[in-house]
C-alpha cells in the first residue's frame, strides 16, 4: 500500500467515525425526546395496527404496524419504545446518504456534511422523533436511490435490489410509486439510455410489484379500503385549480428543508448543472431526476386539490445533496445551514423550556408544536379510574367508540389487548380499523364503557339502558378542549 493510499484510507476511516459518533448523538438525544412526549392520534393507531399483524390496514399500507410491532416486541407500550422506529430508521437513512454521496462523487468528508444536512433538516427532526410513515418511507427510499445509481453504472444484480426497496417503500406509502418516473428520468441521460434496451429495469420493476404484492392482494380482497382513503385524501372535495394552495406548498418546502438548504436547492436548479448534455452531469442528472418529478407532482396535487408539506419529503433527499453540493463552494451559506437547522431541533425538542415557558405561551394549535400530543394523558387517566369500577364488580370489561382517535388513544394509553377496543360503527360502512376489525357486538356478555363524541339523545336511541359514568375532560389545549361523554353498557338481564 502506498502512502498515498494510507492517507486516503485514513481520511475516509476518519469521516466515517466522526459521522458515526454524531449519528449516535443524535440518536440518543432523539431517543429522549421522544420518550418524553405522549403518542399523537396517528401514532397510537399506528399501535393498535401492529396488535393485529395483516398485510393492509384502513388508511396505509403496513411497513408502519409491522415495525411498530416489532419494537414493541422488543421493549414493550411506552412512548419511547414506539418511537424507536424512527430513532432507528434516520440513522440507517443518514449512514445511505454518506454512501450515496460517495458514489455520486463527493469526497469522504464532502460526503459526511451531506449525510449530516440530512439529519439536521427539520423534515428530519421533526420525523426523528415521530412514529409515522414518512421515517420509513425516507429509509427504503433513500436505499432504491444507492442501488439505482449503482445499477446505472452497470451493476444487473442492484437493479433487482433496488426494486426491493422500492417495494418496501411501496409497503411504506403509496407515494413511493413517483420513484418509477424518477428513475425513468434519470435514463433519459446520455450515459444511460441504453438501458431502455435492457430487461433489468423491468426485472426491477417486477421484483418491487412482487413485494408490494401482500397489499395488493389485502386491498383486493377487503374492498380496496386503502387504496379508497388515499384517493379520498387527495381529491378532498373535488379538483379545481388552487394556485395559492400551491405556492403555500413550496413555501412550506423551505420549512421542511430549512430556508438555506431548500435555497441552495433551488439556486442549484437555476445554476443549470443538470442540464445532460453538460460535461460530467451525470451526477447531476441523477439528483434532478429523484428530487424534481416528486416536488412537481406533489405540486400540481396542491394546485388542483391539496397537499400537505411532508407529502414531497423523499424528494429532500436529493435535493439535500445537490443544495449542500452546491453550497460547497460558498461555506458561510453552508456553515449558517448547519446553525439555522440545528437551532431549530433544539427550539423544537426543547420547546416548552426554551419557548413556551419564558415566553408564557399557552398550549394552542398555532403556538404548540406538540399541541397534538396534549389532551389525552388527562383523558386516559379519567378513563381508567371510571374502569376500576365496573358495574357489579365485573372486571372483564372493554371500551368502545365512535370516534378512531379515542379508540387508538384508549387503547395504546391503557394497554388494552386487541379485541378490547371496539368500534361503534354508526354509518352504513365501517368507518375504521376498528369498525371493520373488532366491531361493538349487538349483543353485550360484559360491560363495555363507551367514550362518545355522539350527543346523549344519541347514545340513548342506540343503547335505551345506557348508564351515565360521567364525562372525561381535558383543558390543556387552549381554544380546543377535549370533552368525553361516557356510558356504561351492559349486558342484557337473563
Amino acid at each position: 500500500m502506498t502512502v498515498t493510499d494510507a492517507t486516503a484510507q485514513s481520511r475516509s476511516r476518519s469521516a466515517l467515525l466522526t459521522l458515526l459518533a454524531l449519528i449516535v448523538l443524535l440518536a440518543g438525544w432523539r431517543a429522549m425526546v421522544a420518550a418524553g412526549v405522549s403518542l399523537s392520534v396517528d401514532e397510537s393507531y399506528y399501535v393498535a395496527w401492529s396488535k393485529s399483524p395483516d398485510f393492509g390496514y384502513w388508511t396505509k399500507p403496513p411497513m408502519i404496524a409491522w415495525t411498530i410491532g416489532a419494537a414493541r416486541l422488543l421493549c414493550g407500550e411506552s412512548a419511547g419504545c414506539v418511537r424507536l422506529v424512527p430513532v432507528i430508521a434516520f440513522p440507517l437513512s443518514t449512514l445511505l446518504m454518506f454512501v450515496l454521496a460517495r458514489r455520486l462523487a463527493f469526497t469522504e468528508w464532502q460526503a459526511c456534511v451531506a449525510a449530516l444536512a440530512f439529519a439536521t433538516l427539520p423534515m428530519t427532526s421533526f420525523y426523528g422523533v415521530a412514529a409515522t410513515t414518512d421515517g420509513l418511507l425516507l429509509l427504503y427510499w433513500i436505499a432504491a436511490m444507492l442501488f439505482l445509481r449503482i445499477a446505472l453504472e452497470g451493476n444487473r444484480i442492484a437493479w433487482l435490489v433496488a426494486g426491493v426497496f422500492m417495494g418496501l417503500a411501496l409497503l411504506s406509502k403509496y407515494s413511493a410509486g413517483v420513484f418509477a418516473a424518477s428513475a425513468a428520468l434519470a435514463m433519459l441521460h446520455p450515459s444511460w439510455r441504453h438501458w431502455w434496451r435492457s430487461p433489468w429495469p423491468w426485472f426491477a420493476g417486477l421484483t418491487a410489484l412482487l413485494v408490494f404484492s401482500p397489499n395488493l392482494w389485502w386491498n383486493f380482497t377487503h374492498g380496496s379500503p386503502t387504496f379508497a382513503h388515499t384517493a379520498e385524501i387527495s381529491e378532498h372535495g373535488g379538483y379545481s385549480a388552487h394556485p395559492a394552495a400551491m405556492l403555500e406548498f413550496l413555501l412550506a418546502q423551505f420549512l421542511v428543508a430549512g430556508p438555506i438548504i431548500f435555497g441552495g436547492f433551488l439556486a442549484w436548479l437555476i445554476s443549470r448543472e443538470w442540464l445532460p448534455n453538460r460535461a460530467v452531469s451525470a451526477d447531476s442528472w441523477f439528483l434532478l431526476s429523484l428530487s424534481l418529478p416528486f416536488l412537481a407532482v406533489i405540486s400540481l396535487q396542491a394546485l388542483l386539490s391539496r397537499a400537505h408539506a411532508n407529502w414531497a419529503a423523499p424528494a429532500m433527499a436529493a435535493a439535500c445533496l445537490a443544495a449542500v453540493h452546491f453550497l460547497l463552494q460558498r461555506r458561510r451559506w453552508l456553515v449558517a445551514s448547519f446553525a439555522v437547522n440545528v437551532l431549530l431541533a433544539v427550539l423544537l425538542y426543547h420547546f416548552d423550556v426554551l419557548v413556551r415557558e419564558p415566553l408564557g405561551l399557552q398550549h394552542t394549535v398555532r403556538t404548540d408544536p406538540f399541541w397534538a400530543t396534549r389532551s389525552w394523558p388527562n383523558i386516559h387517566a379519567q378513563v381508567r379510574e371510571v374502569l376500576r369500577n365496573p358495574p357489579s364488580g365485573n372486571a372483564n370489561v372493554r371500551v368502545a367508540s365512535d370516534d378512531r382517535a379515542v379508540l387508538a388513544q384508549l387503547q395504546w394509553g391503557l394497554v388494552l389487548p386487541p379485541g378490547s377496543a371496539l368500534g361503534w360503527q354508526r354509518g352504513p360502512r365501517p368507518a375504521n380499523h376498528f369498525d371493520q376489525h373488532f366491531p361493538l357486538p349487538a349483543k353485550l356478555d360484559a360491560p363495555v364503557l363507551l367514550v362518545t363524541t355522539a350527543s346523549a339523545a344519541d347514545v340513548l336511541a342506540a343503547f335505551p339502558t345506557a348508564q351515565s359514568a360521567g364525562t372525561a375532560r381535558s383543558e390543556v389545549l387552549q381554544g380546543r378542549p377535549l370533552s368525553l361523554p361516557m356510558w356504561w353498557l351492559l349486558p342484557e338481564a337473563h
